[in-house]
């Protein structure tokens, strides 16, 4: 499972909560680990999550993502294409009639066509499968209750909260 840290700052009437999420825990060796996530370069993202562990606002909680849920996806969106290639550069080849090496170009031209025609396939299921079973974090529990935000109980200037 995907476990990362957040902060709840708002809870739904629906059951949802929404987080916002640390990033960076997975791959904090990672240089990179600012510039990843699609190239937003923040380091916290609010997100929506079932609250299944009963949290308010001002918790910090752990978020879980099924890794079957990620792992099914990403093999659709991976696999597909590569079959469509395979698929397609192999028709060519026994449809122009050059297994024995020599060919045309067709196997090429065949190949990237099944790519495409892969790739748009994997889009499309992928969508529907959002649309119908939307992968979402789960508030699996709360690490402590009710911390005080950040800017909150401190005094100008020197940020130590002394008075």
């Amino acid at each position: 499972m995907a476990q990362t840290l957040g902060f709840v700052v708002e809870i739904g009437d629906d059951g949802c909560a929404t987080v916002v999420a640390e990033k960076g825990q997975g791959c904090g060796s990672c240089s990179a680990v600012s510039q990843c996530h699609g190239g937003r370069a923040a380091r916290a993202e609010r997100t929506p999550a079932l609250n299944r562990a009963g949290a308010a606002v001002g918790d910090r909680v752990m978020l879980t993502v099924e890794s079957s849920a990620i792992l099914s996806r990403m093999a659709l969106l991976y696999l597909l294409p590569v079959f469509g290639i395979l698929a397609g550069a192999f028709t060519g080849a026994l449809i122009y009639g050059d297994m024995d090496g020599t060919g045309g170009g067709h196997s090429i031209a065949f190949g990237l066509t099944g790519f495409v025609l892969g790739f748009v396939f994997a889009v499309a299921i992928s969508r529907i499968w959002s649309a119908a079973r939307p992968v979402m974090p789960v508030i699996s529990r709360i690490v402590n209750t009710r911390m005080a935000s950040p800017s909150a109980d401190r005094s100008a200037g020197c940020g130590c909260g002394a008075e």
